[in-house]
């Protein structure tokens, strides 16, 4: 029998955040559970993380999984959240984390001291920038290549991988091809230090990230674990994995994500 599985909306500003719900078989409402909040990447959108949330749900977790607003690029009814890509930045995404968040401790089997985020690449930066601003209400915090790479890009003039435009004049509209960006989301990283911004974060910290990744060099996830105390954060380099993974891959990367939640932290020494 596979995890029960529901839709949930909240509300950010006005506008609709839409997800989906994963249950862990034998799901009972009068029950505590750990909880996850899985944030997806760039121009992704809930579904782009479903086997994480149903992985997640495998192992006792409630896990969501949510769209950004103005984050995705699917029209497709009941999956994108409300917003235009130009008004999408990162400091809105971890709005709208920060919204899921709301809704789902206000769910009455949530176990509020056992909170974990999780992300992948774009999701993976936000979910380390709201982990470091909410401090001990985020238990873990998993990061899989995180795009660390944003500010320097927005300084390079290079967002999402394709735009190409003067940093030092930058235009209304940003295009990356498959979507486009407003100027707003590049003054909003252009003088970030993502490490600074995430080192106020305590708790532990499981880092994931390829070595073969052509878009995010692994090198920012050497310098996002230096970044945090001593300890603290795990880091996993995988040989060759790019920006994203096969079904195989996936399954070794929850292997890890298994173990550290699991406290197994010798398995990464």
């Amino acid at each position: 029998m596979g995890s029960l599985e529901r839709p949930f909306t909240c509300q950010r500003d006005g506008l609709t955040i839409r997800g989906r719900a994963y249950f862990p078989e034998g799901f009972a409402s009068d029950r505590k559970y750990p909880v996850v909040i899985v944030s997806h990447g760039f121009m992704g959108n809930y579904k782009s993380v479903e086997n994480y949330c149903r992985d997640f749900a495998g192992i006792g977790y409630v896990a969501f999984g949510f769209g950004f607003c103005g984050g995705g690029c699917t029209e497709e009814d009941g999956i994108k959240s409300d917003g235009d890509t130009t008004d999408m930045t990162i400091t809105t995404e971890v709005a709208d984390l920060l919204a899921v968040k709301e809704y789902v401790m206000s769910q009455a089997y949530a176990d509020r001291g056992r909170l974990v985020l999780a992300g992948v690449s774009q999701g993976g930066f936000v979910s380390g920038l709201a982990a470091a601003r909410w401090g001990g209400e985020v238990e873990k915090l998993i990061m899989i290549y995180p795009a660390l790479c944003i500010p320097d890009h927005a300084r390079r003039g290079c967002l999402g991988g394709f735009a190409k435009y003067d940093p030092q004049n930058v235009p209304e509209r940003i295009d990356c091809g498959r979507t486009v960006l407003g100027e707003k989301f590049h003054w909003d990283v252009a003088d970030m230090d993502p490490y600074l911004e995430l080192s106020p974060y305590q708790g532990k910290v499981l880092i994931l990230h390829g070595l073969e990744d052509e878009i995010v060099s692994y090198s920012y996830s050497v310098r996002a674990k230096a970044c945090y105390g001593n300890g603290q954060c795990s880091l996993q380099l995988i040989r060759n994995m790019g920006h994203g993974c096969d079904e195989t891959g996936r399954k070794s990367i929850f292997a890890s994500i298994r173990q550290f939640l699991a406290d197994r932290m010798e398995v990464f020494t």
